[in-house]
């Protein structure tokens, strides 16, 4: 008898061992995201699998300041923000996993915002920094980044504080290289903070300064302005030359089970769908006014131009990235003179 309670207790001990190592896909992926479809989408992909996805729903500075805390101990499997360079920095760092496959039936353009090592892949294109101004005070747009120089603009253009906006900091960057890179390029920044240039947190901050006309060109991430120009028609959207390509991109935590690794891939087929590239625009509010990068995607949002009549350029993730920290700081002093 004691034999046989002995061998009973034994393989419940096993049985229990065996079911607390399983992975058990009831625990599902905990998404982590700065795009405003991110909850959305979660939601479709768990209806239609049964795979849970716990969304943490952030903005994209406060998601990539979270990130890089939290650092070799994630409590995010997959993340989704717009900035190869915010990518390509926590990928130094070692916080990605690398080889993710590329999405399928990619673009030219598309494979040309993929990560050397795999460790992002593209889920759609915005441009990092565009013109939004009122014709009735500014008739006679700025064409270039040199033009915002002119006394015409004195005092009137603000943008956000990439130290807060995250996408904020491909902008900044793609000053930086349009006036020859860094440091060079701070000439130019301290030119434009000499002509009155102003910094506000985000872009709610911005675009309410500009529509209280306390400034009269707003630079703000092109999403933004063109949700915002839907809505007030009044505006319009100038597009500067070059554009900075800012890409909507997908990561992985480094260390993930094969099962999570699975359901990640999963997730990040299942973004790339037509009717799910859809459901991004039709629930994305701004940030549903991306390009798509692959083939039968949706058509973009009305409103948007065809990147092809754009001087559109692409920064190098690596390079910027590693500046980020230095280059915010900078721009800090300079704007606060702290």
């Amino acid at each position: 008898m004691r034999k046989l309670v002995a061998g009973i207790l034994a393989a419940m001990i096993v049985g229990l061992g065996a079911l607390l190592l399983w992975p058990a896909s009831n625990q599902g992926l905990v998404l982590y995201t700065g795009l405003d479809y991110g909850p959305a989408v979660a939601a479709a992909f768990s209806r239609e699998t049964g795979i849970k996805v716990s969304v943490v729903r952030l903005s994209t500075g406060s998601l990539l300041a979270r990130m890089a805390a939290q650092g070799g101990h994630p409590d995010w499997d997959i993340a989704w923000f717009d900035g190869a360079t915010a990518a390509a920095a926590l990928d130094k760092a070692g916080l990605l996993a690398r080889g993710l496959p590329a999405p399928a039936g990619l673009t030219p353009l598309g494979k040309g915002l993929l990560s050397a090592d795999g460790a992002y892949i593209p889920t759609g294109l915005t441009l990092a920094g565009v013109f939004i101004y009122d014709p009735a005070r500014l008739p006679d747009p700025p064409a270039n980044w040199r033009a915002l120089l002119a006394p015409a603009y004195r005092g009137q253009v603000g943008m956000n504080d990439p130290s807060i906006s995250g996408p904020t900091f491909p902008m900044l960057a793609g000053m930086l290289d349009n006036a020859g890179g860094w440091p060079r390029g701070q000439g130019y920044v301290q030119a434009l903070k000499a002509n009155g240039l102003r910094m506000f947190a985000k872009n709610d901050a911005t675009l309410a300064a500009l529509q209280s006309q306390a400034i009269g060109l707003a630079i703000v991430q092109s999403s933004a302005a063109w949700f915002y120009v839907a809505r007030h028609p009044g505006y319009r959207v100038g597009v500067p030359r070059p554009v900075y390509a800012l890409p909507n991109v997908m990561v992985e935590a480094a260390g993930l089970s094969a099962h999570h690794r699975e359901e990640a891939a999963r997730f990040m087929r299942f973004v790339m769908r037509p009717d799910i590239q859809a459901l991004r625009q039709a629930r994305g509010e701004a940030d549903g006014y991306y390009w798509p990068v692959t083939r039968g995607a949706p058509a973009p949002l009305p409103g948007l131009p065809a990147l092809s009549g754009l001087d559109a350029k692409t920064l190098d993730p690596v390079a910027w990235g590693g500046l980020e920290n230095s280059i915010n700081g900078w721009f800090a002093k300079l704007m606060t003179g702290s």
